[in-house]
């Protein structure tokens, strides 16, 4: 049964495609897809709409040329050019996924701000819509007046992070995402966020700070939430092609208000990734397809679901044919699950 009730058809893989969201940047990741009508037409349609006069670097450049700035130095110099370079190699990859699966996709599942192409590659939004979405979140970002804060990445499960957060005293300081077992991505203003990643090193911990604009899934965006989902109720949102699930849930995000809901949960809402792949999994869905260049969620649906299988056809080098031969080693439903492929 899937998580909305209904049943996937039998007898093949249940899958799911996920998009991945800060982690879907990486420069020249799409170096052998660029000659790919579907994915010319994405990165002509993001160039084609940047922001004139803003010094926006070339996402076509930095998807397709291996000495593009790396995530960093492209986030530090050019934040927007980074957020939609981000938003195209998910939308491009997924839509090359979509093509060369052998079987139909059930559901579609985002990852924090992969949740803006996970809508649109399931027909939710446009990718005009989502690249106007992308600069609205810029704007209010840049004039929001927010403290220098991010996100760190741990090995602690979620208990032994609230400890954590406790002991250190540091209240604000949050559990923004909970990726798998043992992983769960801690958010906050610098200053406390490095205190508890000292702490959590002394105490054996690995704490690797992510490359993120700023404290994404915590209170202190609670301004920008508020504004950017009251322009989301002015954008239009057509039925989805293929049904998407919100993280927050596990289910499927059925109707225009929680659709929209969607596109604004990776501000403040914390994201239970590793608990909706287990409701995912209970709904009867074997196949978990990561559209990112760097196997990322391929790796936490391995680590959270051990017994299902877990693909990363794009992951990089590939051109179609290796992304071809990647899926196509996808096991029929009820075999033996496989690592990452």
């Amino acid at each position: 049964m899937r998580a909305d009730g209904s049943t996937p058809d039998a007898g093949r893989p249940r899958t799911v495609l996920m998009c991945p969201g800060q982690g879907a940047y990486l420069p020249g990741a799409l170096r052998h897809l660029a000659g790919v009508p579907a994915v010319a037409e994405v990165l002509t349609a993001v160039d084609g709409h940047a922001p004139g006069g803003a010094g926006t670097a070339s996402v076509g450049r930095l998807l397709t040329e291996p000495g593009a700035p790396a995530p960093e130095e492209l986030l530090r110099a050019d934040p927007l050019a980074f957020d939609l370079a981000t938003y195209a190699a998910a939308v491009a990859a997924a839509t090359v996924t979509l093509a060369l699966l052998p079987a139909p996709v059930d559901a579609v599942l985002g990852h924090s701000v992969g949740d803006l192409a996970a809508l649109t590659v399931a027909g939710a939004l446009t990718v005009r819509q989502g690249l106007q979405l992308l600069r609205i979140r810029d704007r209010l970002l840049t004039t929001a007046g927010l403290p220098a804060a991010g996100m760190a990445a741990t090995d602690l499960t979620r208990a032994q992070a609230a400890d954590l957060i406790r002991a250190c005293g540091t209240p604000q300081v949050r559990i923004a995402v909970h990726n798998a077992p043992a992983q769960v991505v801690l958010a906050g203003p610098d200053a406390q966020l490095g205190h508890v990643g000292r702490v959590a090193g002394d105490r054996g911990h690995r704490v690797t700070r992510l490359v993120s604009r700023t404290a994404y899934h915590h209170p202190l965006l609670d301004e920008v939430s508020r504004a950017f989902r009251s322009l989301l109720r002015a954008q239009p949102v057509a039925p989805p092609r293929i049904p998407v699930y919100a993280t927050a849930t596990g289910r499927r995000a059925g109707t225009p208000d929680r659709l929209r809901a969607m596109a604004a949960a990776h501000l403040t809402d914390s994201l239970p990734f590793h608990p909706a792949l287990l409701a995912l999994d209970r709904a009867g869905f074997t196949t978990y397809v990561d559209s990112g260049p760097r196997a990322l969620l391929a790796t936490l649906a391995k680590a959270g679901l051990p017994h299902r299988t877990a693909v990363a056809p794009l992951r990089t080098p590939a051109d179609t044919d290796r992304m071809h031969r990647r899926l196509t080693r996808v096991p029929p439903a009820g075999s033996a699950a496989e690592g990452p492929c």
